[in-house]
């Protein structure tokens, strides 16, 4: 069996899509056609590949391998073009780049602009993943490059570029906070305001800070999502305790002010630009850097 075959893109179909008549769609031939060689593969291992099910197509263990190698194949023939292309000088190529939900609002769309205006050969396509998987997707060949928030395992990464982004409260712009360059906590306990709920990691660094300081909040407003935090700011409800990077938008429109905390204990939320440290980076992929890490020094408070 050769890697990248007819019967390895079947295959690599139906355990994406865990159904043969999907692949078919996908693929756009005959189901039987799938099936047979995938039948015929798996009696040549003397082993199933998938357990057919009622509600579909399931990779048995030895699936679950072929799998795995058979995405790094495919990766390894991505990177094999790509070198190919980088001998010929040519300054165009696509780049896959993992990124958070946080980073939505204001950071890659100013980073794709960015990039089609210095370089507009080069396609990012973005791929929005929760912050705690983006490591692993990066390893098993998911994306050329992610953008982390506060990494926590490192160690098969490179670390390209990373930068720290300050925590704080973010209010109106004519509240009185904004009158000074940063505070601490005791300074704003008595302003109401709009305390992060889970599954937000601010949180737990919230409830420990007001812990530690042995504060009591004024509670305006509970919300466990960003963005409702920043309406209710917004509306005048309160303050809120986020980063920089949640509210980088509204304050470079003027929207909304950002005033940093400051004290022994406030950690700041670290971004970290990574890559895979066994994969080349393509031409495309090393101008994507240069363009992120542009960016990523734009966007620091």
């Amino acid at each position: 069996m050769q890697p990248f075959s007819r019967f390895l893109i079947y295959f690599l179909a139906v355990a994406r899509n865990a159904s043969i008549r999907k692949a078919a769609d996908d693929l756009r031939i005959a189901g039987s056609a799938i099936n047979r060689h995938i039948l015929l593969t798996e009696q040549q291992l003397q082993m199933p590949l998938f357990e057919r099910l009622p509600s579909g197509m399931r990779l048995t263990a030895a699936g679950e391998i072929l799998y795995a190698y058979a995405r790094r194949w495919v990766k390894d023939l991505e990177d094999i073009n790509r070198q190919v292309e980088d001998l010929k000088g040519i300054r165009r190529g696509q780049v896959d780049l993992l990124a958070p939900e946080a980073l939505a609002r204001a950071f890659l769309p100013d980073l794709v602009t960015h990039i089609k205006g210095s370089h507009p050969g080069v396609v990012l396509n973005l791929n929005i993943r929760d912050n705690h998987g983006l490591c692993e997707a990066l390893l098993s060949g998911e994306g050329d490059l992610a953008l982390i928030l506060d990494p926590e395992e490192t160690r098969d990464l490179t670390v390209i570029r990373q930068n720290t982004f300050p925590l704080g409260f973010v209010c109106r712009p004519d509240h009185p906070l904004v009158q000074q360059s940063a505070v601490r906590l005791a300074e704003c306990a008595g302003y109401p305001m709009i305390i992060a709920e889970q599954p937000l990691a601010l949180a737990s660094v919230f409830a420990r800070l007001t812990a530690t300081a042995n504060l009591t909040p004024a509670v305006a407003a509970r919300a466990n999502n960003v963005q409702m935090i920043i309406s209710l700011v917004r509306a005048g409800i309160g303050i809120g305790f986020l980063s920089y990077l949640d509210v980088m938008s509204e304050v470079t429109d003027g929207q909304l002010a950002f005033v940093p905390l400051v004290g022994a204990d406030i950690p700041p939320l670290t971004l970290a630009l990574a890559c895979d440290r066994t994969r080349h980076l393509s031409r495309a992929t090393h101008l994507a850097c240069d363009a992120i890490a542009d960016m990523m020094t734009l966007h620091t408070g």
